[in-house]
This record gives structure tokens, C-alpha cells and sequence, in this order.
């Protein structure tokens, strides 16, 4: 994070006693790392170096859209490369990496620094890292999910077979009972045979007498 000790230099020399002592509070408040009251002194200045150390005193509390927009506020020219590197920070503070990358590549165009390279190659590694990350949890999360899947068709067959099972037991005793049912009708169809045969061997036979002569003579002997 540049913070800039100039904003003496950057405001109009007809700035009034109340201007400098509003400069020289804001600096103290931010060197003593009273970052609050540094962002309120710095609002009282009005020029984009103050505004842009009120995004650093921002920034400094963990307030990283509020500093975000009050670094974009700056145009002052010569203050392009602080504000794009300060911006390629909030970026990464806020887990937003496209953003900060074209923000710490833009400030390399305009000055070639070391910390604002090895931020951006530090943010690329970590994006690819991320990116290898994020592909190997796919690749994990759709193993898994295949695996339920086939867990799942493992049941549903398991199932499937229990029921057929079931139904052919079923099925296997239904028909057991329509054999038997069609044995025993066939033993009964055979005894009721037999048993009308059995009358017709043993039926008794009443001879009628041929003449009535004989039939009294039989009558009083025996009638049967």
C-alpha cells in the first residue's frame, strides 16, 4: 500500500493555516496507524492525493468497497500508478483476481516496479492454483456422483431382483397350488369313478316270479 507524504506539495500555495493543519493531523492519525480519524482528516483536504491517502486509511480498516471507490475518484495523472496499484490490492483483498490483474498489469505499463510484479505473478499462480482446485473437486464431485449412481443402480437391481424373486415365488406357489388343486381334482375324479363302479358290482338285483304261482309259492317261502 503507497501512501503519499506530498500532499503538501499537490495543494494550492494560498491553502489557508486550517488546510495544513488538517494535512498535518491526517498524517500524524495515519502514521500512528489511527486509521479512522486519518480518513476523517483526509476527507477535510480537498485534492486527489488526500483522497487518495483517505482510500489508503480506508483500506487500512478493512473497508475495501469504500476504498475501492474512493480510489477510482482520483484523476490526477501523476497519481495513476498508485491509484492502479492500490486498486490491484483492494481487488485481491476482495478474492475478485480478473480484476486485480488487469489492475497491477496496467500499472506495470505505466512503471516498472517490483512489488507490483511480484503481486501479479504471486495473484497468477495463485489464480492457476485456484483454477487446479477448483477442476480437481469437479473431477472428485463427479466421481462421486458416478459412484452414487452406480450405488444406486446397485440397489435398484438388488431390488428389481428381489421383486422378481418374489413374483416367481409367488407365481411358482400359485401354480403348485392350481397343480395340486388339478392332482386332487383327478383323485376325486378317479375315486368318484371307482366308487360308481363299486355300486355297480355290488348292486342287489330283486328277481320278479314269472307267474303267480310260483310267486305265492315264493311269497310264503320267502319274499326275497
Amino acid at each position: 500500500m503507497r501512501f503519499l507524504f506530498f500532499v503538501l506539495l499537490s495543494i494550492n500555495v494560498e491553502a489557508g493555516l486550517l488546510d495544513f493543519l488538517h494535512i498535518e493531523q491526517a498524517n500524524s492519525a495515519y502514521q500512528k496507524q489511527d486509521y479512522k480519524t486519518a480518513t476523517e482528516k483526509f476527507a477535510d483536504i480537498d485534492n486527489d492525493a488526500a483522497r487518495l491517502n483517505q482510500a489508503n486509511s480506508l483500506y487500512k480498516q478493512g473497508l475495501y468497497e469504500q476504498a475501492l471507490e474512493k480510489y477510482q475518484s482520483v484523476k490526477q495523472k501523476e497519481l495513476d500508478f498508485n491509484r492502479l496499484y492500490n486498486i490491484g490490492n483492494t481487488y485481491a483483498k476482495l478474492k475478485k483476481d480478473e480484476e486485480a490483474i488487469d489492475s497491477y498489469t496496467q500499472a506495470l505499463k505505466l512503471k516498472q516496479d517490483e512489488d507490483a510484479s511480484f503481486n501479479l505473478k504471486m495473484l497468477k499462480r495463485q489464480k492457476a492454483k485456484r483454477k487446479k482446485n477448483e477442476q480437481a473437486k469437479k473431477d472428485k464431485d463427479k466421481k462421486q456422483k458416478k459412484d452414487q449412481d452406480q450405488k444406486k443402480q446397485q440397489q435398484s437391481d438388488k431390488k428389481n431382483s428381489k421383486k422378481r424373486k418374489d413374483k416367481d415365488k409367488k407365481d411358482n406357489k400359485k401354480n403348485n397350488k392350481k397343480e395340486q388343486q388339478k392332482q386332487e381334482k383327478k383323485l376325486d375324479d378317479i375315486k368318484q369313478q371307482r366308487w360308481e363302479k363299486s355300486l355297480n358290482k355290488n348292486l342287489r338285483t330283486l328277481l320278479i316270479p314269472l307267474n303267480e304261482q310260483n310267486n305265492n309259492n315264493d311269497d310264503k317261502k320267502n319274499l326275497w
